[in-house]
């Protein structure tokens, strides 16, 4: 069930599959740059089978608002989503699972308001500002933008066939709700963001466990950009870090199972861990 909510930067869409009030665990799943929580309509139907699942359009993405005063920045998109999990009453501390650039805004999230997390789980996001900057966007000819703000087969295995997701063009639908002008702001949230402070430092100071998935096929982090992540990020306490073979930038499109299989396994070392 999708529905909105008013926040102080926007209103925000989120849609809910499962029992909230249930004794599942709630896991939180936040999209990247130019796409939508459409990208999550695959694995959801795995993920309900062990939690209540709740998908958030970020703010100038899908079905959500656009920011107040075109306001883009890393802790007011991170903000919206914690007013937006307050307005659904979700009191449990959540499991953070981020996509691409959405992996920074659970760690911001989690910055925020760490009492509320119980785990985070980020999928090819970038570790340093060198590699956070996306750059997708199909050329324009003659004045005139082509179908879609992004190459959609960027996103994917190269051989792998799109046609055989229930939606093939859900990069490019997704991207077609993103504002020009907006996708063009939030290009600049992630550098500033790992200008700032590395992801590695961050994680450091985050006293939350962490599971970090990256694809062998990742053609917008980049072959280079993975093993700069996994590089920084290897000695970070608490993190680990894992391989998923075979997938690009958004395996969870690809390989549904085994990112299903990885947050399962995780989330249950986690619980063990505190006793629950």
């Amino acid at each position: 069930m999708e529905q909105k909510f008013i926040t102080s930067n926007g209103e925000v869409n989120v849609k809910v599959t499962g029992d909230l009030s249930s004794d599942k665990d709630v896991i939180v799943l936040v999209h990247g740059i130019d796409a939508s929580l459409e990208y999550f309509d695959v694995i959801t139907p795995y993920l309900e089978k062990n939690y209540s699942v709740v998908a958030v359009d970020l703010l100038g993405h899908g079905e959500s608002a656009p920011a107040k005063n075109e306001n883009y920045q890393m802790d007011s998109e991170a903000w919206a989503v914690w007013e937006a999990l307050g307005k659904l009453k979700v009191v449990k501390p959540v499991i953070l699972f981020g996509y691409g650039i959405g992996g920074l805004i659970v760690a911001c999230m989690t910055e925020m308001h760490d009492i509320a997390v119980k785990g985070l789980v980020m999928l090819n996001t970038p570790a340093n500002e060198k590699y956070a900057h996306v750059h997708t966007n199909t050329s324009v000819l003659g004045g005139m933008v082509s179908s879609s703000q992004v190459k959609a087969k960027l996103y994917f295995a190269k051989k792998f066939d799109q046609s055989t997701l229930p939606n093939p063009k859900v990069v490019q639908e997704a991207s077609k709700k993103v504002e020009r002008k907006t996708s063009k702001q939030l290009q600049k949230i992630a550098p500033e963001y790992l200008e700032t402070s590395a992801l590695n430092k961050r994680l450091r100071a985050i006293p939350k466990p962490a599971l970090i998935l990256y694809s062998d096929e990742d053609q917008i982090l980049t072959e280079a950009g993975v093993k700069d992540a996994k590089a920084s990020l290897m000695r970070v306490p608490d993190v680990k870090i894992l391989d998923i073979e075979g997938a690009g930038h958004a395996a969870m499109l690809e390989k549904p199972e085994v990112i299903v299989e990885q947050i399962v396994s995780f989330n249950d070392v986690v619980t063990a861990a505190k006793g629950e």
